[in-house]
Parts: structure tokens; sequence; C-alpha cells
């Protein structure tokens, strides 16, 4: 792989070209400091991957993406944001404009090697799984894909459950914008770090016109309302006399992530006696495979999105090699699905 690192930091800048360099999967790493410098260099020089501070002089984070994305549509671009509100929405806002994924800076570190840790162990693997776009070893071909049309006319869930990961923010600002008005509780896991789960349940609440929180311990459910796991907090759902309500706790990372996909769709399938849809939408790893197994032993409905549209077909993909699934899906057709399901 090749990389690009824009950064005005030039203590940052080379603290991600040695990680990214002791890294077996990167060959070669050019740097510019600012915006503008790094828009011409992807112009005129081919690379792979892009690493983008979003706070910069001259060109900010958020214009150089709109810049790349005038002419290159494709090329991966990794954002590395503060953590704070702030940035959180700084962060929304980049991935709407076309930034594939984020890491968190270490807030406050001069610790050099911690710092290099952290890229190493971060921002290689979603650079990895974004530039192959983890694809499958077998191609889809019309004739595998079950487009189960008369599950989606006979089905009609009592809760709706959501995972997502990489590419998942954008995704979920598309579907939400065009939902219906549901009447049943939805509950969604998107892998991201506190204050950027806030951030946003807060965005979607604003462009849809279902009640969009970040969920708390206890909370009952409630119709037409999306509860989001807060970031770092496993949440699963737990029934309490005849009313269901939301556990959030922080107990040993599933698939390397809290909170995990497999924990609340595993929770679901445990306790709750209705009919469940359950969508596994965009990401890395395999993070929802198994809670879409447990999901299947209950007559769930189970639907994945398309490899095509998919930022990175990672969390699909488990699910379609776990044949756990009823269909995969483009974006019109989840949106579409969501809406017959839940209306």
């Amino acid at each position: 792989m090749k990389i690009l690192i824009i950064d005005d930091s030039i203590v940052f800048r080379t603290a991600i070209k040695t990680a990214l360099l002791n890294s077996q999967s990167v060959s070669e790493v050019d740097v510019a400091s600012n915006g503008k410098i790094g828009c011409e260099k992807l112009q005129y020089t081919k690379f792979d991957g892009v690493t983008l501070d979003l706070e910069m002089p001259v060109m900010d984070g958020i214009e150089t993406i709109k810049k790349i994305r005038s002419f290159n549509k494709d090329i991966p671009i990794i954002i590395f944001s503060a953590q704070n509100i702030n940035a959180a929405n700084k962060t929304m806002k980049a991935l709407e404009m076309g930034a594939n994924d984020f890491v968190q800076k270490l807030q406050n570190s001069t610790d050099v090697q911690e710092n290099l840790k952290m890229i190493q162990k971060d921002v290689v693997p979603k650079l990895e799984a974004l530039i192959s776009g983890q694809k499958s070893t077998e191609t889809l071909g019309s004739s595998q894909i079950n487009h189960n049309v008369n599950l989606l006319n006979q089905f009609r869930a009592d809760l709706l459950c959501f995972g997502s990961s990489t590419g998942g923010p954008d995704f979920l600002m598309k579907v939400f914008s065009g939902l219906k008005k549901l009447r049943v509780p939805l509950l969604m896991v998107q892998h991201m770090p506190p204050v950027f789960t806030t951030q946003l349940a807060r965005t979607l609440d604003g462009i849809s016109e279902n009640k969009v929180v970040e969920a708390k311990h206890g909370d009952i459910l409630e119709p037409g309302v999306c509860y989001i796991a807060p970031g770092d907090y496993h949440m699963s759902l737990v029934k309490e006399g005849e009313k269901y309500q939301l556990a959030l706790d922080q107990s040993e990372k599933v698939c390397f992530v809290r909170p995990a996909v497999d924990v609340l769709f595993s929770s679901v399938a445990k306790c709750f006696s209705g009919k469940v849809g359950a969508f596994v939408f965009t990401g890395m790893g395999q993070d929802g495979a198994n809670g879409c197994l447990e999901l299947k032993k209950k007559q769930s409905a189970v639907f994945i999105q398309d490899e095509s549209s998919s930022v990175v077909w990672g969390m699909p993909r488990a699910v379609y090699m776990a044949k756990a699934y009823d269909d995969i899906l483009t974006p019109e057709k989840i949106i579409d699905a969501i809406n017959k399901l839940g209306t």
C-alpha cells in the first residue's frame, strides 16, 4: 500500500509515517503539511489511501475531503479526530462528505511509543480493510441472492435491530432519512467510541421521522424510538415482568469491540418473544454473525447489505458465510424492507 499522510503537525506526521512503515502491508508513505498540498499530490501521484487531520491551516479536513472527492471518488480516507463533542460533530460531517472511517487521536499524550501502538492497532487494519474492500472470494451471482419477496410481504416485525461499523454513519443517514414513522422499537449498534455515538443519535434524530436516542441503562422500549448503544458499552435486551428494557455493561469486548452487535442480537434472540427483523450493514470484521445465527434459530428475518454498496463487506460477508440470512439487499431495498417490516 502507498499512503499519503495529510497533517499539519510534524510530530504526528512522523509518528503516523513510522507506524505505517513498520507494517508489512505498507510499502511507501508520503506526507503533506496541509490539505492544499495533499490535494495537489493526490492529483498527480497514485496513492492507495489517505490519512487526514481535521484541524489544519490553509485548507481544513472538511474542505480537503470535498476537494478530494471532486476528482477521486474511491480512494479510502481515514480521518483523525479528537474526543469531544465539537470534534465528533466535525467527524460526522467529514463522514457525510465522503471520509470512509475515523480513529481517535490519543488525548494529551506525548508518549511516542503509545501513539505508534495506537496507529498500528487502529489505522493499519482499517486501511487494509478499506483498500482490499474485504471482498468475498466468491462473486455473488443473481442466482445466489434470495430476493425473498414473500418474506417481506408476509412478515411483520415487533422489533427491529441494526448492526454496522465502517461506513455505517453515512449509510445510516441515508437510511434514516428514507424511513417512515415506525410502529416498533429499533435497537442499533454502531461501532463508535463515546461522544461519537451521542452525536450520531443527534444527527439521525434530526433527519428522521422517528425519535433516535443514545440508550441509557434501564430504558423501557417504546414504539417508534431507535436506541443506539453508547460507545464503550455493550447493550442487551432484558425482560422485566411484561416489559422489555435495556441493560448496559462494560464486560469484555466481543469480536474486539464494545459495543458489539453479537451481544445485542444474542440477547434479543434469548428473551424477545415477538417477531424480529435484523439488519447487518457495512463494516469490517465478523461482529454480528453469531448473533444472526441465534436469531435465525428463533425464526427471525435477517437481511444483509449488498457488497457493491458496502464500504467494507466484512460484517455482512460473515453473516453470508454463516448462512444466517434471508436476503441480500441494496440500500434502496433496505429502506423499503425496514418500512415494510416496521410500519
